[in-house]
Protein backbone atom coordinates (compact mmCIF):
# COMPACT_ATOMS: atom_id res chain seq x y z
CA UNK A 1 0.00 0.00 0.00
CA UNK A 2 1.02 3.48 -0.86
CA UNK A 3 1.53 5.66 2.40
CA UNK A 4 1.39 9.61 2.36
CA UNK A 5 -0.11 10.79 5.47
CA UNK A 6 0.72 9.12 8.59
CA UNK A 7 -0.59 10.21 12.09
CA UNK A 8 2.06 10.29 14.77
CA UNK A 9 0.10 10.69 18.66
CA UNK A 10 2.74 12.00 21.38
CA UNK A 11 4.45 14.60 18.43
CA UNK A 12 6.15 17.07 21.26
CA UNK A 13 7.19 13.90 23.08
CA UNK A 14 11.06 13.00 23.29
CA UNK A 15 10.84 9.67 20.68
CA UNK A 16 7.50 11.43 19.08
CA UNK A 17 9.83 14.55 18.21
CA UNK A 18 12.24 12.88 16.44
CA UNK A 19 9.86 10.46 14.54
CA UNK A 20 7.67 13.54 13.19
CA UNK A 21 11.40 14.60 12.24
CA UNK A 22 12.69 11.93 9.93
CA UNK A 23 9.13 11.61 8.47
CA UNK A 24 9.03 14.95 7.10
CA UNK A 25 12.41 14.63 6.20
CA UNK A 26 11.12 11.63 3.96
CA UNK A 27 8.56 13.85 2.29
CA UNK A 28 6.07 11.72 3.79
CA UNK A 29 2.43 14.23 4.87
CA UNK A 30 2.64 14.41 9.22
CA UNK A 31 -0.56 14.83 11.34
CA UNK A 32 0.66 14.67 14.52
CA UNK A 33 -1.11 15.05 18.15
CA UNK A 34 0.30 17.61 21.01
CA UNK A 35 -1.47 18.91 23.51
CA UNK A 36 -0.73 22.42 22.32
CA UNK A 37 -0.33 23.03 18.81
CA UNK A 38 2.29 25.90 19.61
CA UNK A 39 4.78 23.37 20.99
CA UNK A 40 5.20 21.35 18.27
CA UNK A 41 5.11 24.28 15.54
CA UNK A 42 8.14 25.70 17.91
CA UNK A 43 9.81 22.47 17.33
CA UNK A 44 9.32 22.30 13.22
CA UNK A 45 8.98 26.46 12.71
CA UNK A 46 9.95 25.77 8.99
CA UNK A 47 7.23 22.99 8.75
CA UNK A 48 4.19 24.03 6.23
CA UNK A 49 0.56 23.91 7.57
CA UNK A 50 0.26 21.06 4.39
CA UNK A 51 3.38 18.86 5.41
CA UNK A 52 2.49 19.16 9.59
CA UNK A 53 -0.83 18.84 10.74
CA UNK A 54 -0.99 19.26 13.95
CA UNK A 55 -4.40 17.63 15.96
CA UNK A 56 -4.69 19.45 19.99
CA UNK A 57 -6.42 16.31 21.99
CA UNK A 58 -5.64 16.99 25.62
CA UNK A 59 -5.05 13.49 26.95
CA UNK A 60 -3.97 9.72 25.62
CA UNK A 61 -7.62 8.33 26.56
CA UNK A 62 -9.21 11.07 24.24
CA UNK A 63 -11.56 10.29 21.15
CA UNK A 64 -9.07 10.35 18.17
CA UNK A 65 -11.29 9.49 15.82
CA UNK A 66 -11.21 12.85 14.04
CA UNK A 67 -7.69 13.18 13.99
CA UNK A 68 -7.26 9.66 12.15
CA UNK A 69 -9.68 10.90 9.20
CA UNK A 70 -7.91 10.15 6.24
CA UNK A 71 -4.61 8.62 7.10
CA UNK A 72 -2.92 5.81 5.32
CA UNK A 73 -0.86 4.92 9.35
CA UNK A 74 -0.88 5.31 12.98
CA UNK A 75 2.43 5.46 14.79
CA UNK A 76 1.29 5.62 18.47
CA UNK A 77 4.09 6.74 20.14
CA UNK A 78 2.94 8.96 23.27
CA UNK A 79 3.04 7.23 26.67
CA UNK A 80 2.24 8.26 30.22
CA UNK A 81 5.98 8.85 32.08
CA UNK A 82 6.14 7.62 35.84
CA UNK A 83 7.50 9.60 37.99
CA UNK A 84 6.68 11.90 41.19
CA UNK A 85 2.85 12.69 41.13
CA UNK A 86 1.78 10.46 39.23
CA UNK A 87 -0.71 7.82 39.88
CA UNK A 88 -1.33 4.34 38.86
CA UNK A 89 -4.45 5.18 37.40
CA UNK A 90 -2.87 7.60 35.39
CA UNK A 91 -0.08 5.51 34.50
CA UNK A 92 -2.43 2.66 33.92
CA UNK A 93 -5.03 4.80 31.95
CA UNK A 94 -2.77 6.05 29.59
CA UNK A 95 -0.41 2.94 28.73
CA UNK A 96 -3.32 0.52 28.53
CA UNK A 97 -6.55 1.73 28.29
CA UNK A 98 -5.72 5.16 25.81
CA UNK A 99 -3.38 2.37 23.57
CA UNK A 100 -6.21 -0.01 22.96
CA UNK A 101 -9.04 2.59 22.79
CA UNK A 102 -6.87 4.67 20.20
CA UNK A 103 -6.12 1.24 17.98
CA UNK A 104 -9.58 0.05 18.10
CA UNK A 105 -10.53 3.49 16.79
CA UNK A 106 -8.19 3.17 14.05
CA UNK A 107 -9.56 0.21 13.04
CA UNK A 108 -12.38 1.59 12.80
CA UNK A 109 -11.24 4.43 11.07
CA UNK A 110 -10.02 1.83 8.62
CA UNK A 111 -6.03 2.33 9.18
CA UNK A 112 -4.23 -0.53 7.89
CA UNK A 113 -1.07 0.21 9.13
CA UNK A 114 -0.31 0.52 12.84
CA UNK A 115 2.80 0.75 14.75
CA UNK A 116 3.30 0.87 18.38
CA UNK A 117 5.79 1.73 20.74
CA UNK A 118 5.97 -1.01 23.71
CA UNK A 119 8.87 -1.68 25.02
CA UNK A 120 11.51 -3.87 26.30
CA UNK A 121 10.25 -4.46 29.57
CA UNK A 122 6.81 -6.31 28.42
CA UNK A 123 9.64 -9.46 27.58
CA UNK A 124 9.50 -10.24 31.31
CA UNK A 125 7.84 -9.84 34.69
CA UNK A 126 7.57 -7.16 37.01
CA UNK A 127 10.66 -8.58 39.35
CA UNK A 128 12.82 -8.41 36.37
CA UNK A 129 14.12 -11.67 36.92
CA UNK A 130 14.83 -12.97 33.84
CA UNK A 131 16.14 -9.00 32.65
CA UNK A 132 19.07 -10.42 35.05
CA UNK A 133 19.66 -13.68 33.81
CA UNK A 134 21.12 -15.37 30.77
CA UNK A 135 18.79 -16.37 28.93
CA UNK A 136 18.23 -15.32 25.31
CA UNK A 137 15.10 -13.33 24.96
CA UNK A 138 13.39 -13.02 22.12
CA UNK A 139 10.29 -11.50 20.40
CA UNK A 140 8.34 -13.87 21.44
CA UNK A 141 8.10 -13.81 24.89
CA UNK A 142 5.78 -12.02 27.61
CA UNK A 143 6.01 -11.31 30.81
CA UNK A 144 3.14 -12.98 33.21
CA UNK A 145 1.08 -10.19 33.86
CA UNK A 146 -2.66 -10.38 33.50
CA UNK A 147 -5.37 -7.35 33.87
CA UNK A 148 -6.83 -9.57 37.24
CA UNK A 149 -3.63 -9.55 38.55
CA UNK A 150 -2.22 -5.52 38.30
CA UNK A 151 -2.19 -3.16 41.69
CA UNK A 152 -2.43 0.30 40.60
CA UNK A 153 -0.91 1.00 44.14
CA UNK A 154 2.57 -0.44 43.28
CA UNK A 155 5.42 1.59 42.80
CA UNK A 156 4.99 3.84 39.02
CA UNK A 157 7.63 1.93 37.41
CA UNK A 158 6.03 -1.41 38.05
CA UNK A 159 3.04 -0.05 37.19
CA UNK A 160 3.80 1.54 33.64
CA UNK A 161 5.65 -2.01 33.40
CA UNK A 162 2.72 -4.16 33.69
CA UNK A 163 0.24 -1.80 31.50
CA UNK A 164 2.56 -1.65 28.57
CA UNK A 165 2.51 -5.21 28.65
CA UNK A 166 -1.17 -5.36 29.00
CA UNK A 167 -1.29 -3.00 26.09
CA UNK A 168 1.09 -4.80 24.03
CA UNK A 169 -1.04 -8.89 24.81
CA UNK A 170 -4.61 -6.62 23.57
CA UNK A 171 -3.11 -5.31 21.03
CA UNK A 172 -2.29 -8.62 19.05
CA UNK A 173 -4.95 -10.07 20.38
CA UNK A 174 -6.42 -7.40 18.11
CA UNK A 175 -4.32 -8.04 15.45
CA UNK A 176 -4.79 -11.36 15.11
CA UNK A 177 -8.76 -10.68 14.93
CA UNK A 178 -8.07 -7.69 12.02
CA UNK A 179 -5.67 -9.90 9.85
CA UNK A 180 -6.34 -7.40 7.05
CA UNK A 181 -4.14 -4.84 9.48
CA UNK A 182 -1.06 -4.95 9.56
CA UNK A 183 0.38 -4.16 12.95
CA UNK A 184 4.01 -3.44 14.19
CA UNK A 185 4.60 -3.25 18.01
CA UNK A 186 8.48 -1.85 18.60
CA UNK A 187 10.24 -2.74 21.97
CA UNK A 188 13.38 -0.28 22.93
CA UNK A 189 14.75 -0.19 26.37
CA UNK A 190 16.22 2.89 27.54
CA UNK A 191 16.15 5.30 24.68
CA UNK A 192 18.80 8.22 25.54
CA UNK A 193 20.46 11.51 23.25
CA UNK A 194 19.90 14.72 21.63
CA UNK A 195 16.47 16.16 22.30
CA UNK A 196 14.15 18.45 19.65
CA UNK A 197 11.26 18.54 22.23
CA UNK A 198 11.49 22.18 24.32
CA UNK A 199 13.24 22.01 27.76
CA UNK A 200 11.39 23.33 30.28
CA UNK A 201 12.21 24.19 34.34
CA UNK A 202 10.48 20.67 35.03
CA UNK A 203 12.95 18.03 35.53
CA UNK A 204 10.83 15.87 33.37
CA UNK A 205 11.30 17.56 30.34
CA UNK A 206 14.52 15.63 30.04
CA UNK A 207 12.26 12.43 29.68
CA UNK A 208 14.77 9.60 30.07
CA UNK A 209 17.98 11.28 29.89
CA UNK A 210 16.80 12.67 33.40
CA UNK A 211 18.96 9.08 34.53
CA UNK A 212 22.45 10.91 33.03
CA UNK A 213 21.19 13.76 35.35
CA UNK A 214 21.05 11.40 38.43
CA UNK A 215 24.87 10.87 37.94
CA UNK A 216 25.91 14.62 39.28
CA UNK A 217 23.87 13.89 42.40
CA UNK A 218 26.49 12.86 42.70
CA UNK A 219 25.78 8.96 42.87
CA UNK A 220 24.71 6.27 40.48
CA UNK A 221 20.89 6.07 38.99
CA UNK A 222 18.66 4.01 40.97
CA UNK A 223 17.96 2.60 37.61
CA UNK A 224 17.87 -0.91 37.18
CA UNK A 225 17.66 -0.76 33.14
CA UNK A 226 21.21 -1.90 31.71
CA UNK A 227 20.35 -2.14 28.00
CA UNK A 228 19.86 1.27 25.52
CA UNK A 229 19.25 2.59 22.24
CA UNK A 230 19.62 5.95 21.01
CA UNK A 231 16.46 8.09 20.25
CA UNK A 232 17.31 8.66 16.44
CA UNK A 233 17.47 4.91 16.13
CA UNK A 234 14.64 3.97 17.90
CA UNK A 235 12.85 6.91 15.48
CA UNK A 236 14.37 5.12 12.51
CA UNK A 237 13.26 1.66 13.21
CA UNK A 238 9.28 3.42 13.33
CA UNK A 239 9.57 5.01 10.22
CA UNK A 240 11.32 1.80 8.51
CA UNK A 241 8.14 0.00 9.73
CA UNK A 242 6.37 2.02 7.56
CA UNK A 243 7.63 0.46 4.40
CA UNK A 244 7.75 -2.97 6.11
CA UNK A 245 5.77 -5.62 4.52
CA UNK A 246 3.65 -7.93 6.91
CA UNK A 247 5.62 -11.18 7.37
CA UNK A 248 3.76 -14.55 6.94
CA UNK A 249 3.37 -16.59 10.29
CA UNK A 250 5.34 -14.18 12.54
CA UNK A 251 3.80 -10.91 14.21
CA UNK A 252 5.66 -7.94 13.79
CA UNK A 253 7.16 -7.41 17.24
CA UNK A 254 10.62 -6.43 17.06
CA UNK A 255 13.31 -6.44 19.67
CA UNK A 256 15.53 -3.12 19.00
CA UNK A 257 18.79 -2.61 21.36
CA UNK A 258 21.96 -1.47 21.19
CA UNK A 259 23.59 -3.59 24.51
CA UNK A 260 23.66 -2.97 26.88
CA UNK A 261 25.62 -0.67 29.42
CA UNK A 262 26.93 0.12 33.07
CA UNK A 263 26.49 3.24 34.98
CA UNK A 264 30.06 3.20 36.06
CA UNK A 265 31.29 3.32 32.60
CA UNK A 266 29.16 5.99 31.68
CA UNK A 267 30.54 7.93 34.51
CA UNK A 268 34.15 7.34 33.18
CA UNK A 269 32.86 8.17 29.74
CA UNK A 270 32.22 11.59 30.99
CA UNK A 271 35.36 11.82 32.82
CA UNK A 272 37.51 11.02 29.90
CA UNK A 273 35.51 13.54 27.47
CA UNK A 274 34.16 15.84 29.82
CA UNK A 275 36.95 15.65 32.91
CA UNK A 276 35.45 18.78 33.87
CA UNK A 277 32.38 17.24 34.97
CA UNK A 278 34.71 14.88 37.03
CA UNK A 279 34.02 16.29 40.67
CA UNK A 280 30.46 16.01 40.27
CA UNK A 281 30.17 12.68 39.54
CA UNK A 282 30.07 9.65 42.09
CA UNK A 283 33.46 8.36 43.57
CA UNK A 284 35.49 5.74 41.71
CA UNK A 285 35.15 3.47 44.49
CA UNK A 286 31.59 4.38 44.67
CA UNK A 287 29.60 0.62 43.49
CA UNK A 288 26.56 1.25 41.35
CA UNK A 289 23.20 -1.18 41.65
CA UNK A 290 23.28 -4.14 39.28
CA UNK A 291 21.04 -3.42 35.99
CA UNK A 292 19.26 -5.60 33.43
CA UNK A 293 22.06 -7.31 31.46
CA UNK A 294 20.40 -10.49 29.69
CA UNK A 295 20.75 -10.87 26.14
CA UNK A 296 18.32 -9.64 23.67
CA UNK A 297 17.71 -11.14 20.27
CA UNK A 298 17.00 -8.84 17.90
CA UNK A 299 17.74 -10.77 14.52
CA UNK A 300 14.39 -10.17 13.98
CA UNK A 301 14.60 -6.72 13.60
CA UNK A 302 18.04 -6.81 11.81
CA UNK A 303 16.64 -8.89 9.19
CA UNK A 304 12.72 -7.70 8.26
CA UNK A 305 13.17 -3.84 9.48
CA UNK A 306 17.01 -3.59 8.20
CA UNK A 307 18.42 -2.00 11.28
CA UNK A 308 21.22 -3.53 11.30
CA UNK A 309 23.67 -0.40 12.57
CA UNK A 310 23.29 1.38 15.35
CA UNK A 311 24.51 4.68 16.67
CA UNK A 312 27.03 4.12 19.02
CA UNK A 313 27.02 4.26 22.48
CA UNK A 314 29.44 6.61 23.44
CA UNK A 315 27.75 9.11 21.05
CA UNK A 316 24.51 8.33 22.28
CA UNK A 317 25.84 9.08 25.79
CA UNK A 318 27.49 11.77 25.25
CA UNK A 319 24.51 12.87 23.56
CA UNK A 320 22.33 12.41 26.56
CA UNK A 321 24.79 14.37 28.83
CA UNK A 322 24.42 17.96 26.64
CA UNK A 323 20.71 17.85 27.10
CA UNK A 324 21.04 17.53 30.66
CA UNK A 325 24.16 20.37 30.45
CA UNK A 326 21.87 22.96 28.68
CA UNK A 327 19.02 22.32 30.99
CA UNK A 328 20.99 23.26 33.87
CA UNK A 329 22.71 26.31 31.77
CA UNK A 330 18.58 27.43 30.96
CA UNK A 331 17.26 26.40 34.49
CA UNK A 332 19.87 26.92 36.71
CA UNK A 333 20.15 22.95 37.58
CA UNK A 334 16.83 23.28 39.78
CA UNK A 335 13.84 21.42 39.24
Amino acid sequence: MSIKTVLVTGGTGFLGAHIVSQLLEKGYTVRATARLASKLQSIFPKATAEQLQIVEVPTLTSDHSAALKGVDALIHSASPIFGEGVSGQELYSGAYEGAVTLVKQAIAAGVKKIIVTGTFASLFDADFQAAFGTRVLTEKDFGSITPASIDLNNDGMRVYQESKTLADKAIWELAHSHPDVDFTVLLPPSIFGPQLSPLTSSISSLSTNSFIKMLFAPEYPPIPVGHLIDVRDAARAHVLALTTPPVSGRDKRFIISNGTFRWKDVAALIRSKKPELAARLPKETSVPGPQTSAPLDTTFAKEVLGLKNYISQEETLLAGVDVVLEWEKKFGGKA
